[in-house]
């Protein structure tokens, strides 16, 4: 690959890693796969380092299969967190369930912020129906907002990991 096209891919990759991680600002939005999927094109233009040292080569799959990890993982983390943190506080599982599918269907309608608001309050009136309880339901609604909020934190520091892993690919490997 001649050395113009290298620095054009490698600052395109950059640029896509950078909106994947500005986008974990956003709700919704698939960051840590776009910074991924920014990682998949480098790797498949360097031929995942094949022509170096055979070090090197391992060392890249190796690199590539913890990000791919680190990103499944992480897409899994907001249901796990904000479900996880709901059902502690005594939210039943369908109830739940049925916010996600609020939290969805309004998204698709709205905007996903909207749809992450429509969640809680659908969450928290159904508990307080089911329970006849208010503080019970706004103690579950206001654990998957602390769930929502972790996950987030816990996203951002798995893409700074992702990033720092690539750094270190594209650099010393």
């Amino acid at each position: 690959m001649p050395p113009w096209l290298n620095f054009t891919l490698l600052v395109i990759v950059i640029l896509v890693q950078l909106i994947g991680f500005f986008g974990l600002f956003l709700v919704f939005f698939p960051g840590l796969t776009v910074i991924w999927i920014g990682q998949l094109a480098w790797a498949v233009s360097t031929g995942f380092n094949h022509e170096h040292e055979v070090w090197q080569f391992v060392l890249t799959i190796a690199i590539f299969m913890i990000n791919t990890i680190l990103m499944i993982g992480g897409s899994l983390v907001d249901n796990v967190f904000m479900a996880g943190s709901a059902a502690k506080q005594g939210a039943k599982w369908w109830v739940i369930l049925i916010s996600w599918v609020v939290m969805v269907v309004v998204s698709i309608f709205l905007t996903p912020v909207v749809g992450l608001l429509a969640a809680v309050v659908s969450l928290f009136v159904i508990e307080w129906i089911r329970s006849r309880d208010y503080k019970k339901a706004f103690k579950s609604s206001g654990s998957m907002v602390i769930g929502v909020g972790s996950s987030a934190l816990v996203r951002l520091v798995i893409a700074i990991v992702m990033i720092g892993l690539w750094v270190i690919w594209v650099v010393v490997l």
